[in-house]
């Protein structure tokens, strides 16, 4: 989507995407954080001016939660097997899918959502909110896909089970990776507890 941004004086105004202008936004709290993004710096990565900013997007606050839920659909979403991956996949699926999302980019390491957007959450309402809604949207498309391979009394709550094991492996690789700790590591620890996963769905 492209817009106009305004010039003081002669000259045609300078027309910007906004996807991509997001995209840099994203980039900038995602390295810096909320309060380490003041508005020079992301305006200088967005290359645009503050008017351009506050129109297309509204304040710092609404950019940022703009930026979370672009992040959310770029880069946090897991991948889960489709049906062209059939059910015989095992444990290094998902340790080769949850690695990707940390280790697989020159992007920072870490998580906007589970570092930065949790860290907000810990002081500001608002931000809990949303922090809570992508979680709860995150569970409920992997309990709907683990859903698909349980049978029986118990599968309902096995599907919810393996969300939040999955959920709460991401948050704990998230914090990991943003650490430091090597991805060789991560993979290690993530082949055992995606052996439990794989245990349960083929219950």
């Amino acid at each position: 989507m492209l817009t106009v941004e305004k010039k003081k004086g002669r000259g045609r105004p300078r027309a910007f995407n906004v996807d991509s202008a997001l995209d840099r936004a994203v980039e900038i709290f995602w390295k810096k954080g909320y309060e380490g993004a003041d508005l020079d710096t992301l305006t200088n990565a967005m290359e645009i001016n503050r008017p351009s900013l506050y129109a297309a997007y509204g304040d710092k606050r609404a950019l940022f939660f703009k930026a979370v839920e672009r992040y959310y659909q770029n880069f946090a979403m897991l991948r889960l097997p489709n049906e062209t991956d059939g059910k015989r996949f095992d444990p290094s699926f998902f340790t080769e899918a949850i690695v990707h999302l940390f280790y697989d980019h020159e992007r920072p390491r870490g998580c906007l959502i589970a570092c930065v957007l949790a860290d907000e959450a810990n002081a500001h309402e608002d931000a809990r909110a949303i922090l809570k809604e992508l979680i709860e949207r995150e569970e409920r498309r992997i309990e709907k896909w683990a859903s698909t391979f349980l049978s029986g009394d118990s599968a309902t709550v096995n599907a919810r089970f393996c969300a939040n094991l999955l959920i709460a492996t991401l948050h704990s690789v998230a914090i990991k990776a943003s650490a430091g700790i090597p991805r060789h590591q991560i993979s290690a620890d993530l082949d055992a507890t995606m052996s439990i996963l794989m245990g349960i769905l083929k219950t």
